[in-house]
C-alpha cells in the first residue's frame, strides 16, 4: 500500500510528511490516507464526504447531555473545527414502548465526526495534531480521538450490543463462567455456522481504542496518581478478566488487574478512575462486563491552547501492541502478553476513526450528586438552579472549539497485517452490515451512508468551489477533489473489494465554452439541413401521390 499506491491521501499532505518512523521499531512506514482539511468552509453532512461523517442525532449513550449536530462541524483557517455550545436543541426521537416519536430537549450541541464504513484500517500508525476544546483546569467537556471496529457504528446501540468491544477468537465450553460467553460475544468462535460471511468458528467484534480522552480540571485524588487534568489512553475489550471490577481509586492487585507488558511513561500513571463497563441484559447469562486497560497522562494549558501531536502505534496480532505518544514521548503501552489472562487479542478488525466533544454528567461533573442540596435533573451551566450540579465554572466554556490540523496514517507496505478497508477479506463486514442494516442507521431511512456528492453545488464563483470550477451555477469538480463543493479530497480503497461503501464517482469532463459553442453551432445547422431535405421530400413525394391519384382516375373513367 504505498505512498504511490494510496487512495486517501490528501494532496495538500506535504512531501516530507510523506512516510515516518516507528518510534519502537524504527521501521519505515508510508502515508496511506492523510486529510489536512485545508479547504474552509467543508461541511461533512451525510453524503458530503468520502472520509467523514458527521452524525446529526441524539447520543444515547454515558449519560450524555448533549445532541451531535453536523451544522456544529466545519473547517475553518486550515483546521477542522468541532464546536460545542450551550443552547437549546429539540428534536425528535422514536420511541420502541410507545412506537412513535416523541420530543426531545437537551441543552448542549456538540459534533462527532466519524468515519465508518468509509475508511477502516488495520495496524500501523495514526497521527492527529489538535488543541483540545475549553480550559484545563474547567471540567464538564469530553472531547476524544479514538478507533472502533466496523462491525459497530459508534452511538447506534443495536450496532454495539454483544459486538463492543470483544476481541476474542477462542471456544471455551468446559468453565461455566467462559462458557457463557457464547450467548454475549454476537460472533462466536463456538458458533459452527456464522452467517453474512462469518467464518465459522471465528470469533469476531467491534473492540475499541482510545488515543485520547481528555478529563480537564483541577483536582488530585492521590498524591502517587495522575490527578486532573489528563489524557486518558486505553484499550477497552472483553472479555473481561471476572465478573467484577476492583475498587475505584485504588491500586489493583496483579491478581485482579492487567500487568504484564505493560509500560508507562514519563508524567503518566495507571487509571485508577475507570476500569471498564458492565453491559445488562435479559437473562442474565447475556450480561457482561468489559475492561478498560488504561493510563492517565498529565495535560498542561497548552494542551488546550495550542496544536500536539497524539499518537498511536499499532501492531494487530498474536505478537501485536498498542504504544501511545505524545509529542513523540511514550506515554503507555501493552501488548500481547497483557491480554493473556483473558486470552483477548490486540486487535485486528478493521477499525475506522472518531473525532468529538461530548458532555456527560459522568464525566467531571459532581460524584455523586449532591442529592440533599439538588434534584439532581438540572444540567443548564446557564441556569444558577443547576450550579450544584454542573462543574464550577463550567458556564465560562462556551463556544468550545476542538481543533485539529491534521489526521495522517501510516503502513508498512512489507506487513501484510497491515490492510486498508472496511471489509478486508479475511475480517469482511460488508455482508453482516447489510444484513442487518436496520442497526446501523435512523429508523424508517432506507439507507445507512448516502452516496457521495461530486461537485454539483450551487455556486456563483470559482472561489466557492475549493478544489474545482464554477460552471453554470453548479461546482465541477477537478481530479483529486469531491463533495458538492469540491472541498473534500477524494478517497478510495487502493484493491477493490466486495463492500457496500459509497465513494465518489469519476470526474465529470470540462468541456471548454468554445468548442461546446462550435459543436452546438453545427448540430443546429445539421438538424436545419436535415429538416429541409425531409420538408422537400414530403413536398416531391406529395406531388407524385396527387399525379398517381389523377392518372389512376382517368383510368376509371376510361373502364366507365
Amino acid at each position: 500500500f504505498g505512498v504511490s499506491n494510496a487512495g486517501w491521501i490528501d494532496s495538500d499532505t506535504t512531501d516530507a510528511s510523506l512516510t515516518t518512523v516507528s518510534l519502537y521499531t524504527g521501521v519505515q512506514l508510508d502515508l496511506v490516507m492523510s486529510d489536512e482539511f485545508s479547504k474552509d468552509g467543508r461541511k461533512f453532512d451525510d453524503g458530503y464526504d468520502p472520509r467523514w461523517t458527521a452524525l446529526n442525532r441524539n447520543d444515547y449513550t454515558n449519560a450524555a447531555l448533549q445532541f451531535y449536530s453536523n451544522d456544529q462541524i466545519s473547517t475553518q483557517g486550515g483546521f477542522l473545527n468541532i464546536t460545542t455550545t450551550n443552547e437549546d436543541v429539540e428534536f425528535k426521537y422514536w420511541d420502541d414502548t410507545s412506537r412513535s416519536f416523541k420530543e426531545m430537549k437537551k441543552t448542549y450541541k456538540s459534533g462527532m465526526l466519524q468515519g465508518w464504513n468509509k475508511f477502516c484500517f488495520v495496524g500501523g500508525i495514526i497521527e492527529v495534531s489538535a488543541s483540545l476544546p475549553g480550559q484545563a483546569y474547567i471540567s464538564g467537556l469530553w472531547p476524544a480521538i479514538w478507533l472502533m471496529g466496523n462491525l459497530a457504528r459508534a452511538t447506534y446501540t443495536d450496532s454495539s450490543d454483544y459486538m463492543w468491544p470483544w476481541s476474542y477468537d477462542v471456544c471455551n465450553r468446559t468453565e461455566s463462567r467462559k462458557a457463557e460467553f457464547q450467548y454475549q460475544q454476537e460472533i462466536s468462535a463456538c458458533n459452527k455456522i456464522n452467517h453474512y460471511d462469518m467464518a465459522s468458528f471465528k470469533g469476531r467484534g467491534a473492540p475499541e481504542i482510545d488515543i485520547l480522552e481528555a478529563m480537564p480540571g483541577n483536582q488530585t485524588f492521590d498524591p502517587n496518581y495522575i490527578g486532573r487534568p489528563y489524557a486518558s489512553t486505553s484499550l477497552q475489550v472483553s472479555p473481561s478478566l471476572s465478573d467484577s471490577h476492583p475498587s475505584l481509586g485504588k491500586t489493583p492487585s496483579s491478581d485482579e488487574w492487567y500487568d504484564n507488558g505493560i509500560e508507562y511513561g514519563v508524567n503518566t500513571s495507571q487509571n485508577l478512575y475507570f476500569y471498564g463497563s458492565i453491559l445488562e441484559h435479559e437473562p442474565s447469562k447475556k450480561t457482561y462486563y468489559t475492561d478498560a486497560i488504561s493510563a492517565n497522562h498529565a495535560l498542561q494549558s497548552t494542551h488546550f491552547d495550542d496544536q500536539h501531536i497524539y499518537r498511536l502505534e499499532w501492531e494487530p496480532g498474536d505478537q501485536g501492541y498498542l504504544r501511545w505518544y505524545i509529542d513523540g514521548n511514550l506515554s503507555f503501552a501493552l501488548d500481547s502478553s497483557t491480554l493473556s489472562k483473558s486470552s483477548s487479542t490486540i486487535p485486528n478488525e478493521p477499525m475506522y476513526i472518531i473525532l468529538n466533544t461530548a458532555i456527560s454528567s459522568l464525566w467531571g461533573f459532581p460524584s455523586p450528586c449532591p442529592t440533599s442540596t439538588c434534584s439532581c435533573d438540572c444540567w443548564d451551566a446557564r441556569d444558577p438552579k443547576c450550579s450544584c450540579t454542573i462543574p464550577t465554572n463550567m458556564e465560562k466554556l462556551f463556544p468550545a472549539h476542538f481543533l485539529i490540523d491534521y489526521v495522517r496514517i501510516y503502513q508498512n507496505p512489507s506487513d501484510t497485517s497491515h490492510q486498508i478497508g472496511c471489509s478486508p477479506d479475511n475480517m469482511p463486514t460488508a455482508k453482516w452490515i447489510e444484513g442487518h442494516k436496520d442497526s446501523y442507521m435512523e429508523p424508517f431511512s432506507k439507507e445507512y451512508l448516502k452516496s457521495v456528492s461530486h461537485g454539483g453545488g450551487e455556486c456563483a464563483s470559482d472561489n466557492e468551489c475549493g478544489g474545482g470550477n464554477c460552471y453554470g451555477g453548479n461546482c465541477i469538480c477537478l481530479s483529486g477533489w469531491s463533495g458538492p463543493m469540491c472541498k473534500a479530497p477524494s478517497g478510495f480503497d487502493n484493491v477493490e473489494k466486495e463492500n457496500i461503501v459509497y465513494f465518489t464517482t469519476p470526474p465529470i469532463p470540462v468541456i471548454p465554452i468554445r468548442l461546446a459553442i462550435i459543436l452546438l453551432t453545427f448540430l443546429c445547422i445539421s438538424i436545419g439541413i436535415i429538416y429541409v431535405r425531409m420538408s422537400h421530400i414530403k413536398k416531391n413525394r406529395k406531388t407524385a401521390i396527387e399525379a398517381d391519384e389523377k392518372f389512376m382516375g382517368t383510368d376509371e373513367n376510361l373502364l366507365q
